[in-house]
C-alpha cells in the first residue's frame, strides 16, 4: 500500500510539474507579440528635444526617435513598422509594465531603485545632469542654487527632488512633466535654474545664446539605456543585443550617423580600431 501511495504522489508531482513547465513555454515573449504584429510600438518623449521633439513640420524627431527607427529597420529588415508613443516622464513604467509599449527609449538614466521597475538594456548614450541658468543669473556652480531666493525647475521624477532636497535645500522647486517645460521657465524667468540632462542642455545651450550650463555636475557621468517589462528575458536580450551592436558593433557606423547629426560629432567606439578606420576615412575625404 505505501508503494503504492509513494507511486502516485511521485505521479502527481510529475504531471504537476509537466503543467507548470507547459504553462510557462506557452507564455508568449513579447518578441512574438511584435513579430507576429508586424511592427514595434515604442514610447518617446515629444518634449524633450533632441531625444524627442515635434518639429517645426509638426513631425516627432530627435536622436531617440531616430535610433529606434533604425532597430525597427534592422528587425524588420525595412522602414515603416514602428508606431510611436509620444509620453509623459511620469508614465514609462507603467506603459512598458502593461505592455502599452513593447519598449521605451527616453534619454532614461539607469540608477536608484529603477532596475527593479523595469528592464533596461546596456547604455545606448552617456548623460549627466546638470543645471541650466540665465547668464547673468548668478548659477555657475551648483552652490549657487542654494538660495532662498532661488527657483529651480525639476521634471516629476523623484530622483530630480531627492537632488534638489540634498544639493539646494535653501531653493524653491516648481515641477514639471517636460524638459520643453523645464527650459521654457528659466527663459521665461519663472525658474531661475532647471535639472537636465547634459545633451539636453547643450543642444539648448547651442540654440540659444542667453543660457549657460553650470561649471560642476550635479551627478557623474549615467547610463542612459533602452528599457522594457521586467521578466520578459527572450525580449530584453533582442533589445540589448541591437544596442550592443549600435555601440561597438556592426551597426556602429550607422549609429554614428545618427549621433553625429545631432550632437555635432560622432561618439566614442568601444573598439578602437573601428575608430581609427573611420578616422581615416573621413580625413581621406577632405
Amino acid at each position: 500500500m505505501m508503494k503504492i501511495l509513494k507511486g502516485v504522489m511521485a505521479l502527481a508531482l510529475g504531471i504537476g510539474f509537466l503543467a507548470t513547465s507547459l504553462s510557462v513555454s506557452a507564455q508568449e515573449s513579447t518578441l512574438d507579440t511584435v513579430l507576429k504584429r508586424g511592427k514595434v510600438i515604442v514610447g518617446v518623449s515629444s518634449e524633450a528635444p533632441p531625444f524627442g521633439f515635434i518639429d517645426e513640420k509638426g513631425e516627432l524627431v530627435g536622436f531617440d526617435v531616430d535610433i529606434a527607427k533604425l532597430i525597427a529597420n534592422k528587425m524588420f529588415g525595412e522602414d515603416g513598422r514602428i508606431e510611436f508613443l509620444k509620453q509623459g516622464f511620469a508614465a514609462r513604467w507603467a506603459n512598458a509594465n502593461s505592455g502599452k509599449i513593447d519598449f521605451g527609449i527616453q534619454i532614461t538614466t539607469v540608477h536608484s531603485q529603477r532596475p527593479t521597475k523595469v528592464a533596461f538594456t546596456r547604455s545606448y548614450v552617456d548623460s549627466g545632469i546638470v543645471l541650466v541658468s540665465k547668464k547673468g543669473s548668478g548659477i555657475k556652480v551648483i552652490a549657487d542654487a542654494n538660495k532662498d531666493d532661488v527657483t529651480v525647475a525639476n521634471l516629476t521624477v523623484p530622483a530630480q527632488e531627492d537632488r534638489a532636497k540634498r544639493l539646494f535645500p535653501k531653493a524653491k522647486l516648481i515641477v514639471f512633466d517636460s524638459t520643453a517645460a523645464q527650459f521654457n521657465a528659466v527663459r521665461t524667468g519663472r525658474a531661475d535654474a532647471a535639472q537636465l540632462d547634459e545633451p539636453i542642455a547643450r543642444w539648448y545651450v547651442s540654440q540659444q545664446d542667453d543660457v549657460q550650463v553650470t561649471a560642476d555636475w550635479i551627478t557623474p557621468p549615467t547610463n542612459n539605456a533602452v528599457f522594457t517589462k521586467l521578466g520578459d528575458f527572450t525580449w530584453w536580450l533582442v533589445l540589448d543585443t541591437y544596442v550592443s551592436e549600435l555601440r561597438g558593433g556592426s551597426l556602429y557606423p550607422q549609429y554614428a550617423e545618427i549621433y553625429k547629426k545631432w550632437f555635432g560629432e560622432r561618439p566614442p567606439h568601444t573598439k578602437f580600431w573601428i575608430e581609427a578606420q573611420l578616422k581615416a576615412k573621413e580625413n581621406a575625404s577632405k
